[in-house]
């Protein structure tokens, strides 16, 4: 009745995992479809995968403390008179360890931890998304299971007052054109029928394929349209849950990812630098006619070193390092009022999602009275027809109404449905 309304709702699921091989037979309920979807969607298992990447560096980031270390040979000609030396060729084997301590290796490592607990929000954020997004897709096939039944519904009723009009006009009760009519109304409801069943079935592809289930996979979704309305109270949702958002969290944490940066660039750029070192070097003299595996063959020679060092580049006014801190200051202010917008626009958003819910409650009272008045409306007609009153035309508008006034209601249920599974993601929370 509605198909603008149904093809909307249909477009904002899509596919998000591939199909597992095996195939089985299920019945699924709304928390079902949600553990299936977070246990199998794709594109979460790979941030998931970026998630252990960034947990593994956080965990190993002490491997700052580590020296760096290398061997070396080479094998080594000289240019000399060869009447002048033994031998022009010469063997040589190296060790180097160096290690550099500073206050940066600290704000590192701080990085590294604020780097993951960032993505965490970042990955949380996507699953419940997903979440609230199959929530959705469920009780879109439950509406469309409903707009299928009234259209059965429909088709029956229509199919017994054709042939109660075809025995009429047997009987020369009633003309041929009310024959005709019942036949035409019981005609056209055919295609609704299969259109509605081509939605359903494209609906119920993309909902398998978002919880990861094959095509031949025989599913029942098992829930209602219905929903007892919860109270809401919008001051105390904002004063509670407004810090719990996962956009202001990202926001709190982009601050202190940024001022661990500023640290980390004035420690780089003006903390002294502590470099320990150890280097082993052994040589060996003509080696094509010594004995290699001799250590009295080899001469060598080793060098600790200790060196502090202090870039000075950071005490000249308008020099790169100035201008990389200036400017992270900057990123910083810009990042406080991001935060500040953040909560404001979330606040908004949190009014709004509940106004509207409040709105659908109320819109679904009336409905619901309309509902009550369509059918007592239809039921009259339906009796002064039958008792010869009414003609067949009256009856037809009176069932359209009852079947639209159905439909209403079956729509705004899943408006308030789809408006409190925003308000829940918004809050970061169950309702």
């Amino acid at each position: 009745m509605k198909l603008k309304f149904f093809l909307c709702i249909l477009g904002v699921f899509l596919p998000l995992t591939a199909f597992p091989l095996t195939a089985d037979e299920r019945t699924v309920d709304v928390e079902t479809a949600v553990n299936l979807a977070l246990r199998n969607n794709l594109g979460l298992r790979s941030e998931r995968i970026n998630m252990n990447t960034l947990k593994r560096a956080q965990t190993t980031s002490w491997n700052e403390f580590l020296p760096s270390l290398s061997v070396g040979m080479g094998l080594n000609r000289s240019g000399e008179d060869e009447k002048t030396i033994s031998s022009p060729w010469d063997l040589s084997a190296s060790v180097r360890a160096s290690l550099s301590l500073s206050q940066a290796n600290r704000y590192r490592i701080e990085s590294s931890k604020l780097s993951y607990e960032a993505f965490e929000i970042d990955l949380e954020d996507v699953e419940k998304q997903l979440v609230r997004d199959v929530k959705k897709a469920f009780y879109t096939l439950i509406v469309l299971r409903e707009k299928i039944t009234l259209i059965k519904d429909n088709i029956e009723t229509a199919q017994k007052r054709y042939e109660r009009a075809k025995t009429s006009y047997e009987k020369g009760l009633i003309p041929e054109l009310d024959m005709l009519s019942a036949q035409v109304t019981l005609e056209n409801l055919k295609p609704d029928l299969e259109e509605a069943n081509l939605l359903y079935e494209t609906a119920e592809l993309q909902f398998k394929q978002t919880l990861g289930l094959t095509r031949n996979t025989e599913i029942s979704v098992e829930g209602s349209i219905a929903q007892e309305s919860i109270p809401l109270d919008t001051e105390r949702l904002i004063q509670e849950h407004l810090p719990d958002r996962l956009d202001v969290q990202s926001t709190e944490k982009n601050i202190q990812v940024l001022e661990n940066q500023k640290k980390l660039a004035r420690a780089e750029e003006y903390t002294p630098v502590l470099t320990l070192s150890y280097s082993y070097t052994s040589g060996l003299d003509d080696p094509f006619h010594n004995d290699l595996g001799s250590a009295e063959s080899w001469s060598g020679r080793s060098s600790v070193g200790i060196s502090l060092s202090l870039a000075l580049d950071g005490l000249i006014p308008g020099s790169s390092s100035r201008v990389k801190v200036a400017e992270i200051d900057d990123s910083i202010e810009k990042a406080h009022i991001e935060r500040t917008q953040t909560q404001q626009l979330g606040r908004i958003e949190i009014e709004t999602l509940v106004l509207k819910l409040q709105k659908s409650l109320r819109t679904i009272e009336v409905l619901e009275k309309n509902v009550a008045l369509a059918q007592k409306s239809y039921d009259l007609t339906e009796k002064e027809y039958n008792a010869g009153i009414a003609d067949l035309l009256e009856v037809e508008d009176a069932n359209d109404a009852l079947q639209e006034a159905k439909m209403n209601i079956v729509e705004e249920r899943y408006n308030y449905l789809s408006s409190l599974f925003d308000l829940e993601y918004s809050l970061n929370t169950t309702l």
